[in-house]
């Protein structure tokens, strides 16, 4: 009985181990880029404008029978995936930002055939 209590008590001991939360040790934190995902939106319109410094595009987007311009910041981090040209149609992955301007994430170019 004696082996059989002590074979339990070494097995409860390892699972706690095991178990045991280590101390320092805190779960991955959600990287920047994972939140940009998760927050991340997506528009297709026509190319109204690109800024000459190439810091800003504005693209004429139509929803149903309402069409707005909206301007997207470029920055360092921004992907163009292709040529992007004024009159052209592209879509642009962005993030909203707290001051209601957008960083574009991804400028696509899309094929108008």
């Amino acid at each position: 009985m004696s082996l059989k209590r002590g074979l339990l008590l070494s097995l409860s001991a390892a699972a706690l181990l095991l178990l045991a939360p280590v101390r320092g040790f805190s779960a991955p934190q959600q990287g920047e880029s994972e939140q940009r995902a998760e927050q991340a939106k997506s528009v297709t319109g026509k190319v109204a404008s690109i800024a000459s410094d190439k810091k800003s595009i504005t693209l004429e987007v139509t929803n149903g029978t309402d069409q707005q311009t909206m301007q997207f910041i470029v920055n360092q981090s921004t992907q163009v995936t292709g040529r992007v040209s004024t009159g052209s149609k592209a879509t642009v992955q962005y993030q909203p930002m707290n001051d209601h301007q957008y960083v574009a994430l991804v400028i696509s170019p899309q094929d108008t055939r």
